[in-house]
């Protein structure tokens, strides 16, 4: 009983130590210099969803906590957001197996294991030089945005995910 606890113990701590939002950028850009930024309009012939006001509202917050301003003219930086969608497969099912065997003769058993694709959608956000149009900082959430979400689940989710992302920025270019 004492080793099932610890075991737990030790299971929950690691989980938790587990990274939710994964940063990758350009060390040599200069990001003392952002001071504004322009979010990226999506295309006229796609429909803005609840999830992507949901994001380009938690974006704007933490950018301005940063002391960033917003500037359509001009701005250091262009933001881009969007949510990729991802498919897992995940097995369900009871699964046995039982066999007999004698002098290399045997006889077995196995119920199928039972497959099910599910989508879920990996949010990324991302900074872009407007000069060059180059990527030079990128966080993708390592956390499942899903459909069957609530909407006020769905809006904590993507605010936490959000600070998450900016919680390290500017990044450390010693790292």
């Amino acid at each position: 009983m004492h080793l099932r606890l610890v075991s737990l113990l030790f299971i929950s701590v690691l989980a938790g130590c587990a990274k939710s939002v994964y940063t990758d950028y350009d060390q040599q850009y200069p990001y003392s210099d952002i001071q504004s930024f322009n979010i990226v309009a999506h295309p006229s012939s796609v429909p803005i969803s609840l999830d992507d006001s949901r994001i380009k509202r938690a974006v704007e917050e933490e950018l301005r906590l940063l002391g960033l301003t917003e500037a359509d003219n001009a701005p250091s930086v262009n933001i881009r957001y969007f949510i990729e969608s991802k498919t897992e497969s995940v097995a369900y099912g009871p699964s046995f197996r039982f066999g007999y065997g004698f002098n290399r003769i045997g006889i077995g058993y196995e119920t199928p294991v039972r497959v099910e694709e599910r989508d879920y959608g990996q949010l990324v956000v991302e900074m872009v030089d407007p000069i060059t149009n180059q990527v030079i900082w990128r966080a993708i959430s390592n956390r499942k945005l899903t459909d069957n979400m609530t909407p006020s689940s769905k809006n904590v989710f993507i605010q936490e995910q959000v600070k998450e992302m900016f919680k390290q920025f500017p990044p450390d270019k010693s790292s």
